[in-house]
């Protein structure tokens, strides 16, 4: 992963939640319509860097649905602004995957994220749109489909996209989240801040629930000294599925963010979360009989620790709360546990590996699932501008409940990849 594909990941994720300052049990919320381009005259001249890559693959899938074999093309574009009143960045991920599996044949899949800032005065501003277009549950990479040769370059994950920790080894499925901040600075150490977006998840076979969410958070933040800050967030949110079923949720938590030096640093929040009373459903049985959940108040709490030391990256995140069920079943409450580790060997020599767990009791479904995912992959630089890499990517899923159907993963899959990656440097706008 180039040094340009590292901060404009950092710059999306700061974007997309304005850093440490509005952590906390973020909940999928609604927002005003996009910004307008207006270009004119008295408009700066465009300048910034620019990246594409461009990877083609050869993958071999055992298990879940059963061993077949799978082609894939894909890009990846990456667009940071070097402006520090306006910054505007842009990640995108896309291909298409040709399946010898019988039904599926050739497929496409999409992922992009486009996050516009706005720094006046005490003023900061930002909003973000973040969609996605996948013929499976997401897992590892840039755009969620293992064995393209970007693992190990997962964004830090948005907490408002619509979660997936429930595996479905196959349906088409469209999701888009649209979220806006704003922070005003009022001294020195002290800030408000307030965020809200909208997000749905769709699909488009008829092979899970279709939901939406809404929701907002406002916070106040103090810094206590140059590397420590705290911050107190209420937050609200509306889950809403097929059928007319839905359910709200409130929330307060204590958010505590420390540098404890250029290399680490750490995040914990944690609070009270509120379920308001609601009759849902579940894949399987609960399809046909409604179930009834009662209110309910849980412990919901997110960390995350990162830490950089010149060839290596570390990542550790852990996030426990109330979801939208991953199209399985009316909502869910997940506990999970993820981490990435990224090493540079030498000149020509990288490897990477992810794994996530996470356990989810259904909030309207009886049982608990439990599913892994994860990969490795290792990259030899060809030359100035190729690379070849081979890959592994393992998903395990266990089932103990009322969920059934085809496409729910029970048991273990497993995917092998080996393929090669075109990757020039990286161009400077505004000096062609």
């Amino acid at each position: 992963m180039t040094p340009f594909l590292k901060t404009s990941m950092a710059t999306l994720a700061f974007l997309t939640g304005f850093g440490g300052l509005v952590h906390g049990q973020a909940t999928p919320t609604a927002s005003t319509s996009a910004p307008v381009y207006n270009p004119g005259p008295s408009l700066p001249a465009i300048d910034g860097n620019f990246q594409y890559s461009l990877a083609a693959s050869e993958i071999v899938q055992r298990g879940g649905l059963g061993e077949y074999q799978e082609t894939s093309g894909s890009g990846t574009v990456e667009y940071l602004s070097r402006s520090t009143v306006t910054p505007f960045s842009l990640l995108y991920s896309g291909g298409v995957l040709y399946s010898t599996y019988i039904g599926m044949g050739l497929q496409t899949f999409q992922s992009a994220t486009a996050s516009q800032g706005l720094v006046a005065g005490r003023w900061n501003l930002g909003v973000s749109d973040t969609v996605s277009y996948l013929p499976q549950s997401p897992s590892t990479g840039l755009a969620g489909i293992p064995g393209l040769g970007n693992q190990g370059a997962t964004p830090i994950p948005n907490p408002t996209v619509p979660a997936q920790g429930v595996i479905t080894t196959y349906g088409r499925r469209l999701s888009n989240t649209v979220n806006g901040d704003i922070q005003r600075q009022l001294n020195g150490r002290t800030s408000l801040s307030g965020s809200a977006n909208y997000g749905f998840l769709r699909f488009l076979d008829g092979n899970g629930y279709d939901s939406d969410q809404i929701g907002s958070q406002v916070g106040l933040n103090r810094k206590l000294d140059a590397r420590t800050g705290v911050s107190l967030n209420v937050q609200y949110g509306i889950y809403s599925f097929t059928g007319g079923t839905s359910f709200t949720t409130k929330g307060a938590n204590v958010d505590f963010n420390r540098a404890f030096s250029r290399s680490l640093t750490v995040q914990v929040a944690m609070g009270p979360q509120w379920v308001s009373q609601f009759t849902g459903f579940a894949l399987g049985s609960g399809t046909s009989v409604p179930v009834s959940s009662p209110a309910r108040l849980n412990l919901a709490a997110n960390a995350s620790a990162s830490y950089t030391h010149r060839y290596t990256e570390v990542t550790l995140l852990y996030n426990r709360g109330v979801n939208g069920g991953s199209g399985t079943q009316t909502g869910g409450l997940a506990d999970s546990v993820s981490g990435q580790v990224q090493q540079t060997i030498g000149r020509d020599w990288s490897a990477s590996t992810s794994a996530t767990y996470t356990r989810t009791t259904g909030l309207a479904a009886t049982g608990t699932t439990t599913s892994i995912y994860g990969g490795a992959q290792l990259t030899r630089r060809i030359n100035r501008d190729f690379s070849g890499f081979v890959s592994f990517n393992l998903q395990h899923q266990n089932i103990n409940g009322s969920l059934t159907g085809p496409y729910l993963l029970q048991g273990t899959s497993q995917s092998y990849a080996i393929g090669i990656t075109f990757s020039p440097g990286s161009v400077r706008l505004g000096q062609f």
